[in-house]
């Protein structure tokens, strides 16, 4: 009897010593931001210039071989989508990475993809350049990529200084565009920047702390919306000293939980919230970090160890981050656009929220086809009807 019962205790023990090492990587995921960069999936397998004059050639990209490849590995995704690779030169201590324009597939056999490419900047992708997907397809800045003039600006903020875009028009309204977390930085905004400028007031893309050209934090991690809304309440001040009396916030992922928590502290003397536009919004870490765990076999234990060093290396509380309460309280007009095949935020989560709102402030657009935050590319035209809908509505309050 002593002996089955002591193998069992081992056995348990030896369990949670894993869970905890597991937790512990974890959690490091969880907060460390990774370092800007390529982080390909693939090598190109071939590209052909086009005929002279012609700015598109054409690139052969190697097909994922498994049922369900990574984000930015999916070569044959279908919708607008760009391709980043290493150029073979180099910038700082890393190497400069190319980017281009994709076109639709024009030739798939069980190995590889075809697709046109038209070189937007860096040297063409050589045969066994590291690459891959790019959803956000614009990397530039406002006038290079949409021919919209606008002032770098840095925003003193709580922890430093913020980095961001300013396009002035001459009204007292604007919008305020947020990134989402990781690869996320101000270029995340530029696939709509046009329909936002369109809109005839100013605009902020602004970023925050530990991101884009922004300073670190003094502990250089993710806090997931609770510090980093202070930010952007500093961008809102911001707006407030040069006149800004209304505006209205356009976000994506995570930028969506910094606008829904800097709402609930919003300060009296700031300019009037008309509006929140949210792109695949991280409404509960605690969910996403939990469904990626158990996606990939890992004990729903190691998910709660890892939350819990998270929140003990951060002191945020990660309860307090279920966004899904804030869903009854809303009072202005929302706009929510996720796809049900996004592989980062549940789109359940999204439902939930969605349910519990009011109908008569939410437009809750959702696609079947598309991942992470990629609405717009599986649908631009879509997407961009349903901003300026919901823009027109908001600006007029």
């Amino acid at each position: 009897m002593l002996l089955p019962l002591a193998l069992a205790t081992l056995a348990a023990g030896g369990a949670g010593l894993a869970a905890w090492r597991i937790a512990d990587r974890i959690a490091s995921g969880l907060l460390v931001p990774t370092p800007y960069g390529l982080q390909p999936e693939f090598t190109v397998t071939r590209y052909e210039a086009g005929a002279a004059g012609d700015c598109w050639g054409s690139v052969v990209l190697p097909l994922p071989q498994s049922a369900r490849p990574p984000q930015f590995a999916r070569t044959a995704a279908e919708g607008r989508y760009g391709l980043l690779w290493e150029d073979g030169g180099s910038v700082g201590h890393g190497r400069s990475v190319g980017h281009g324009l994709l076109g639709p597939c024009s030739a798939r056999d069980e190995l590889s993809v075809t697709r046109p490419l038209r070189v937007v900047q860096g040297a063409p992708p050589r045969a066994g350049a590291p690459a891959r997907l790019d959803s956000t397809i614009f990397r530039r800045d406002p006038l290079r990529d949409h021919g919209l003039p606008f002032e770098d600006v840095r925003i003193d903020g709580p922890v430093g200084t913020i980095a961001a875009w300013w396009i002035e028009r001459q009204s007292a309204s604007a919008v305020v565009m947020v990134h989402g977390r990781r690869r996320g930085d101000r270029t995340e905004a530029l696939r709509a920047l046009p329909t936002v400028a369109a809109a005839g007031v100013s605009v902020l893309v602004t970023s925050y702390r530990n991101h884009d050209a922004s300073d670190r934090s003094p502990d250089g991690l993710f806090h997931y919306g609770a510090s980093e809304a202070d930010d952007l309440l500093a961008a809102v001040s911001w707006l407030r000293d040069r006149g800004i009396e209304r505006l209205a916030l356009v976000t994506y992922s995570m930028g969506g939980a910094v606008a829904l928590l800097a709402r609930e502290r919003w300060p009296g003397t700031a300019p009037a919230l008309l509006g929140i536009s949210m792109d695949a919004p991280l409404l509960d870490p605690g969910a996403v970090v939990t469904r990626r765990v158990r996606r990939v076999g890992l004990p729903r234990l190691a998910a709660r160890l890892g939350l819990a060093l998270a929140a003990r290396r951060t002191g945020v509380d990660f309860a307090s981050l279920d966004l899904l309460r804030f869903a009854p309280m809303l009072d202005v007009p929302v706009l929510v656009q996720m796809t049900a095949e996004d592989g980062t935020i549940p789109v359940d989560l999204v439902d939930a929220f969605a349910a519990c709102a009011p109908s008569r402030w939410l437009d809750y657009r959702r696609l079947e086809r598309g991942e992470h935050v990629e609405s717009w590319n599986v649908d631009p035209e879509g997407y961009e009807s349903a901003l300026s809908a919901f823009l027109e509505r908001a600006l007029r309050l």
